[in-house]
């Protein structure tokens, strides 16, 4: 994957090279609304040899591997691009998108602790990234007037911050019965598909309106201590393997594009 977003990115400097003469840059702010697929927490190793696993290598009390199955929800981020044509049909963009808005709910199915398991954690995204997009029209030969329709494809390294989880276990007897997980941060290799509209305001301003499907590398909890507490007391602490779980998200973009020339 890495020799290919480097290739990815060779490719855009040499266009960009090409067509320096003639091409328009711009800048672009705005937003971004996010809302994920369904998501699941296990094991990295279900098995490690020098300390346990959190959810190990068996089945929960509905068949499943116990782990923690949910999504990440909806949220809002903030989006800010520096771009540039390249002709009449391309133009490229470099990225950068905070996403404090989303955040884990699930449930859990450790056996023998009844059906209601929630499990909560808070997270926090950073990307920066490259994007490549076609204008529809120009490749079309088409005339679509002040709409510019076009595609994009892009790749970004992402920065995923979990916050402590929260496992709570509300039909144990002990209550309150809860065990929390230490959070981290992970860094890893995203991918973007778009398909969007600019709507020209003026010669030098358009608006962006896009929707685009995200794949977000993983989230991942580290190796440490868990907190295993029962009837509002602390009762162990145990060094865990990290867990781990997929981000995909689809979002929905509104902002707005300045030319500079």
């Amino acid at each position: 994957m890495h020799k290919a977003i480097v290739g990815f990115a060779l490719t855009i400097g040499l266009a960009l090279g090409a067509q320096s003469a003639v091409a328009s840059q711009y800048l672009r702010i705005g937003g971004i609304w996010e809302d994920s697929r369904s998501a699941a927490f296990l094991d990295r190793n279900c098995e490690p040899a020098d300390r346990a696993a959190l959810f190990g290598c068996v089945d929960g009390d509905d068949g499943l591997p116990i782990g923690a199955r949910g999504d990440f929800g909806s949220g809002a981020g903030a989006q800010l691009a520096w771009g540039m044509h390249l002709g009449e049909m391309l133009r490229t963009e470099l990225e950068l998108t905070y996403q404090p808005g989303l955040a884990f709910e699930g449930n859990a199915n450790f056996i023998g602790s009844g059906d209601r398991q929630p499990v909560d954690g808070s997270l926090t995204q950073y990307r920066a990234g490259i994007n490549l997009y076609v204008d529809l029209a120009a490749a079309l030969a088409r005339d679509a007037g002040t709409f510019e329709p076009y595609v994009g494809l892009g790749a970004s390294a992402v920065r995923n911050q979990i916050g402590t989880m929260r496992y709570e276990f509300p039909e144990l007897d002990s209550q309150p019965a809860l065990t929390t997980v230490p959070g981290g941060s992970s860094n890893h290799l995203g991918w973007m598909l778009a398909i969007g509209t600019g709507i020209e305001l003026s010669p030098r301003n358009m608006l962006d309106l896009a929707v685009s499907w995200h794949d977000h590398g993983r989230v991942e909890t580290p190796v440490g201590d868990i907190d295993i507490i029962r009837g509002g007391e602390s009762v162990a602490q145990v060094e865990v393997e990290s867990t781990r779980s997929r981000l995909e998200t689809f979002g929905l973009t509104l902002s707005w594009r300045h030319y500079l020339r």
